[in-house]
């Protein structure tokens, strides 16, 4: 599960760099006209806002995983199908009812 997140992170990571690299490159070369240079700001910034914002909430879920692994092991039991609580006590009221 670790690794899957790790991948998914590296891969958007690719993504963010590469629409970084891509605005960079529309916006400094002197043959792309000022027209087309303000008509593909737009898809360039809704690119730009989606790959950081699926980045960054991807990141911020592995960390907060993360460190809810670290601060709980026990947790990690009970997802595993290892269930160390005792059974159900019988409080008073059902145990008279039972007599």
């Amino acid at each position: 599960m670790k690794d899957l997140k790790n991948t998914e992170i590296k891969k958007w990571r690719r993504y963010a760099i590469l629409v970084t690299v891509l605005g960079i490159i529309l916006f400094s070369l002197p043959w792309i006209t000022n027209t087309y240079k303000i008509a593909l700001v737009f898809p360039l910034y809704a690119m730009f806002v989606y790959v950081y914002y699926k980045y960054l909430s991807l990141k911020k879920e592995a960390q907060a995983a993360s460190a809810a692994a670290e601060d709980n092991p026990d947790r990690q039991k009970i997802s595993s199908g290892r269930n160390n609580r005792k059974p159900a006590q019988k409080g008073r009221a059902a145990i008279k009812k039972s007599q």
